[in-house]
């Protein structure tokens, strides 16, 4: 078995943007889906995804598919695939929260508030912006904590909700720590609205 995954593998590193094939284990065409990917092959990224998705679902590797999935769903989304970016995640959102992995269920709900803000759904946006950045404090996760913060605080000054933006910012700011000064001159008109 491991001779035929290093074959799989070195015949992958020999041609990294060949069409997905069929008998290609699970990790070839995930890593295959990536460079496709990352090359901006969308469709042959979106293939490769599925494939090594349906791989791993087969032999019951759900966490590893949930993984995949998020892949697939990005890819879905930059390729212009909002509706079939949002399925994707709404059923890989579903699946992390029923094996109680939390990372990937941020993720997800990351991705699929970038989605909603896409189609316009800001309401559902925000919810699920707070709901990530929510689960990412809950591990630990600062960075993507705070990133999604300032992913709600732009969303939330495009909309002209000049109060939320900042009360988002404030909060991203303090999660990564720092930048005292420009919090401290963020908290101004927060106080003066009666937020902080």
């Amino acid at each position: 078995m491991k001779r035929a995954v290093c074959e799989n593998v070195l015949n992958f590193a020999r041609h990294p943007f060949r069409v997905p094939q069929k008998n290609m284990d699970a990790d070839t065409l995930h890593a295959q889906g990536t460079n496709f990917y990352d090359a901006g092959k969308f469709s042959d990224a979106i293939a490769a995804f599925e494939q090594a998705r349906a791989a791993v679902l087969a032999r019951g590797d759900h966490a590893r598919a949930v993984r995949i999935a998020n892949d697939l769903g990005v890819t879905l989304f930059r390729a212009g695939r909002t509706d079939a970016a949002r399925k994707i995640f709404e059923e890989t959102l579903a699946l992390a929260q029923q094996l109680g992995d939390e990372e990937s269920e941020a993720k997800t709900t990351g991705n699929l508030a970038l989605v909603f803000e896409k189609q316009g759904r800001l309401d559902a946006a925000e919810k699920n912006y707070r709901r990530a950045a929510d689960l990412f404090h809950r591990i630990g996760d600062k960075q993507l904590e705070a990133d999604t913060l300032r992913a709600l605080s732009q969303m939330e000054l495009r909309r002209g909700r000049w109060i939320e933006s900042l009360a988002a910012y404030d909060r991203a700011l303090s999660v990564r720590g720092g930048a005292r000064m420009l919090r401290a001159f963020l908290q101004i008109p927060l106080r003066f609205m009666g937020i902080r």
